[in-house]
């Protein structure tokens, strides 16, 4: 199989993503907050490494990977600041799980049918498991607020809602990417629905709602003041 610059670019920035989550993930083995976190978190951060693993043999062509994933300088990662930002305390991981895996589903059903048969083939496997992720942080976050919100949430909230942004910093070839059907849409446009399921998701725990949707649709321009880079930024160019 042989890609072609776009098709690997486009590739390469979802894999990153994926690494990154994964690897920010494993923090958190064994100190969860209780046994059954411990072991979900371990599930899901080894799914999202495996998928990692799918994308960047596409893009290497082979099982040949660490020069790839772990030999680049780090201006050449792709990841987010979603994604690649520390999460010290257990209800900022929780928050960030919640947020990436909402932007998976739309990115995943967004290369559903691409023009990379290899990448389409890999689709109904990942989103088999990241549906388990989203049941995971959705169930959980609806226990946590029913009692209302405690303030280690409310402060992740107000640290990875903005940094959610970073998720549709748009890879960059992807307007070569898109004429050649590797995805459907753009990231921006995906961003449009990605805050919208936030929206519903926070309308639904009503506790929080107001405080951080106030009544009026999330958007992109809601979140983007102060977030610099994303993708072709890394985080410690400009946080030490």
């Amino acid at each position: 199989m042989s890609l072609s610059p776009a098709a690997a670019d486009y590739i390469l920035t979802l894999a990153d993503d994926e690494h990154m989550i994964g690897a920010r993930h494993t923090s958190w083995i064994g100190l969860g907050p209780f046994l059954e976190e411990d072991l979900a978190f371990c599930s899901i951060a080894q799914d999202e490494l495996g998928h990692a693993i799918g994308l960047y043999r596409l893009v290497t062509g082979n099982d040949d990977i660490d020069e790839l994933a772990f030999r680049r300088p780090p201006d050449g990662y792709r990841s987010s600041w979603l994604a690649e930002w520390p999460a010290d305390e257990w209800a900022s991981a929780l928050v960030r799980h919640w947020l990436y895996d909402r932007a998976e589903q739309l990115r995943l059903a967004n290369v559903a049918g691409s023009s990379v048969p290899e990448l389409a083939s890999l689709v109904p496997m990942f989103e088999r498991e990241e549906e388990l992720h989203r049941h995971h942080a959705s169930q959980l976050l609806e226990r946590v607020l029913a009692g209302g919100v405690p303030p280690e949430l409310a402060a992740a909230l107000d640290v990875y809602l903005p940094l959610a942004a970073t998720l549709w910093v748009a890879p960059v070839e992807e307007s070569a990417a898109l004429q050649e059907g590797v995805a459907t849409a753009p990231f921006s446009e995906l961003e449009t629905a990605f805050w919208a399921a936030i929206d519903d998701d926070l309308a639904s725990w009503s506790q929080v709602f107001g405080q951080w949707g106030g009544g009026e649709p999330l958007t992109a321009e809601t979140w983007h003041a102060g977030i610099v880079g994303g993708r072709d930024v890394p985080i410690d160019a400009t946080h030490e």
